[in-house]
């Protein structure tokens, strides 16, 4: 993220040029930066969730600890997580 902001106050600072040049790189690391914040929020979801937090949020019926289990797991797996009672 310091990189991002060194880079805006660069291009700030420098003529037309290397404003396309930066646009571009801020692009490129921006998608880098998006993909890198979803395999973090995957790998939060399936495996740093608390158990409670889970059910909280996938345990309220079947279809929503289906997709959870299916999300995370894969077909075929253990259900670890069941509709809460």
């Amino acid at each position: 993220m310091g990189k991002m902001i060194a880079i805006i106050i660069a291009l700030s600072l420098s003529g037309c040029a290397s404003y396309q040049a930066g646009k571009i790189a801020i692009v490129s690391k921006g998608a880098e930066l998006s993909d890198e914040i979803l395999t973090t929020a995957e790998w939060t979801v399936c495996y740093a969730a608390s158990v409670g937090s889970i059910k909280r949020r996938y345990g309220m019926s079947v279809d929503r600890a289906n997709l959870y289990r299916e999300f995370c797991y894969g077909e075929g797996e253990a259900n670890i997580v069941g509709p809460m009672e």
